[in-house]
């Protein structure tokens, strides 16, 4: 069992996603942005961060970035959560940190398949 972070500005995205992954035996904290986050992460350890793109305040490439930075955080698995397929925002997640992406609006099987891959496990 992992501990989940979920990063998204949208509650019915975090809702969504936790929901999805549920069934799978992790535990799970929720986050609305970047500041929020980073006070679970002061709190929590967390195996896996899912983290949207595109926030207000604090981006979602920035949050990896941080994350990144930090010796108590860095290896933390990252999966990016985007809306966009253009090669240089996906790139951008690579560069800051992010271990894989999976593309908004979520497919469930593909979210299902990229935590297993992330985690190193396989889905239920």
């Amino acid at each position: 069992m992992a501990r989940i972070l979920i990063i998204d500005d949208e509650d019915y995205v975090r809702d969504l996603i936790k929901e999805v992954l549920l069934a799978q035996g992790h535990e799970f904290e929720l986050a609305d942005g970047g500041v929020a986050a980073f006070e679970i992460l002061r709190k929590k350890t967390i195996d896996l961060a899912i983290v949207d793109r595109n926030m207000p305040g604090m981006s979602g490439i920035e949050v990896v970035q941080l994350i990144r930075q930090n010796p108590k955080t860095r290896t933390i698995k990252i999966l990016m959560c985007t809306g966009s397929s253009m090669t240089k925002e996906i790139d951008e997640a690579f560069a800051a940190g992010a271990d894989d992406y999976v593309l908004k609006p979520l497919s469930f099987p593909a979210l299902l398949g990229k935590v297993a891959k992330a985690l190193g496990t396989a889905p239920k």
